[in-house]
């Protein structure tokens, strides 16, 4: 396969699938520099992994392995090297992606107690919201099928216990 070729399948699987990346962007930055850079730094993680790619698993259980190990490697980094240069960096922008069609302040304050949860949570939790499968989840997080399924009911927990205190705080039913 000549280098032209396999661009051009990139190019095509990266495109079918921009929705994985574009997920966990805006679950892991906070601003849209940080989402650029970590769009930036996904992609080329994902076409340097894309000639080892076997087809053993769904492409995109291949992405979001890549792009989830991507987002918290890029965590790490951004914790390290943490200093505002701008009041940009301060504003928290929403991340928008759980219901497109309905950007209600139900939405905005979900959003916002899923960014309070650890990373692994944050990435089961999105996983799951995405409609993939406990096993799948096992598969692109390194953890059982059944820690899994005993993580995801203590974050749906969790968040309905935040998503309850922060409708309070901000007079929502």
């Amino acid at each position: 396969m000549t280098d032209e070729t396999q661009k051009e399948q990139f190019l095509t699987v990266l495109e079918e699938n921009i929705r994985i990346v574009q997920k966990i962007e805006g679950v892991y930055t906070r601003n849209a520099r940080d989402r650029e850079d970590l769009l930036n730094d996904i992609t080329l993680e994902l076409w340097k992994s894309f000639r080892k790619f076997k087809g053993n698993s769904r492409v995109s259980t291949w992405m979001y392995r890549v792009a989830l190990n991507t987002a918290l490697n890029f965590q790490r980094k951004v914790t390290r090297d943490k200093v505002f240069s701008s009041l940009d960096d301060l504003k928290v922008e929403p991340v928008g992606w759980l219901n497109e069609d309905d950007n209600s302040d139900k939405s905005a304050v979900l959003n916002r107690c899923i960014e309070e949860l650890d990373d692994l949570n944050k990435a089961i939790i999105l996983l799951y919201l995405d409609g993939n499968s406990h096993k799948e989840i096992s598969m692109i997080t390194g953890i059982s099928t059944t820690n899994v399924g005993t993580r995801i009911g203590r974050i749906k927990e969790q968040l309905k216990e935040l998503v309850i205190k922060k409708s309070d705080y901000y007079g929502l039913k």
